[in-house]
């Protein structure tokens, strides 16, 4: 590509970012965020709550409709209840394990980025070695070169 010796572009992580400040801090700036995040940010947990509230749910409702010993039809119509209940119920006990503020009041602040802009290939491909940084970030912005 004829932006890999631009000054202002780098790599990270299969992509190709652009920004105002020189690349190789932009990239050290990007990797601390990058490591603070892995770190310190809460692991969201929540498509695995909604997962297991959703199969309880769904067994809950087979569970009495055995029991019970209805009509397997009235309570085979009645599944997407227990599903959307069972997932209603997890999201709910979730949030409540989960702390609103999403980090500690006593974790470090998170490091900060200078702005960055996503590359697209189609214009990797097709800007001059000359370009600048910002007629890189404006041709990024719009999709195309020219």
């Amino acid at each position: 590509m004829a932006l890999d010796n631009h000054p202002n572009v780098f790599r990270f992580e299969g992509r190709t970012w652009v920004s105002e400040a020189e690349g190789g801090e932009a990239l050290k700036q990007l990797r601390a965020q990058r490591a603070w995040d892995a770190e310190n940010a809460k692991l969201q947990r929540w498509w695995v709550a909604l997962a297991i509230g959703a199969v309880a749910g769904v067994a809950a409702v087979l569970a009495i409709g055995t029991t019970a010993g209805l009509d397997p039809t009235l309570y085979l119509l009645v599944l997407p209840l227990g599903f959307g209940g069972g997932a209603i119920l997890a999201a709910l006990i979730n949030k409540r394990f989960n702390a609103p503020d999403p980090r500690h009041a006593s974790l470090p602040d998170r490091p900060t980025t200078v702005p960055l802009t996503l590359v697209p290939s189609r214009v990797a491909k097709a800007a001059p070695e000359h370009a600048t940084a910002t007629e890189l970030i404006e041709w990024s912005n719009r999709g195309f070169v020219g």
